[in-house]
């Protein structure tokens, strides 16, 4: 499903990501470059890739799978960490939604799920069946 382009304007990146949030979408860059195209949720000022200037943001589909977790800390249900690697092909840390242990490994698929966390919004991804 190809993600659909976004025109925040000249807004503040920080605001447009939260912006996303609050509408319950993940929003992310996608450098200009014609040989990089780089994509990421993270709010650099330089691409990684190429060190270009120039992003387009895009929306995610908010599906992707457990690429690595941390250690879970015990107990029935299993949460944390993880770098979770969406379907666009981009990598990020996310908090795991709090599920039955056995249903979190590498390779799980995920979910986006916005959640609150000190009155902020923050990008968590929860586990969900294969």
């Amino acid at each position: 499903m190809p993600t659909a382009e976004l025109d925040p304007g000249e807004h503040d990146p920080a605001e447009v990501f939260r912006d996303g949030l609050a509408l319950g979408e993940l929003r992310y860059r996608r450098c200009r470059c014609r040989w990089c195209a780089d994509r990421s949720a993270q709010l650099r000022l330089l691409c990684a890739t190429c060190g270009g200037t120039e992003f387009d943001w895009e929306r995610s589909s908010g599906r992707g799978r457990i690429y690595r977790m941390a250690e879970p800390t015990g107990g029935g249900a299993a949460g944390g960490t993880a770098v979770v690697e969406l379907a666009e092909g981009f990598r990020m840390s996310a908090r795991l939604v709090p599920v039955p242990a056995h249903r979190l490994w590498p390779g799980a698929p995920v979910r986006l799920e916005v959640t609150e966390d000190g009155g902020a919004l923050r990008p968590a991804f929860r586990a969900v069946a294969a």
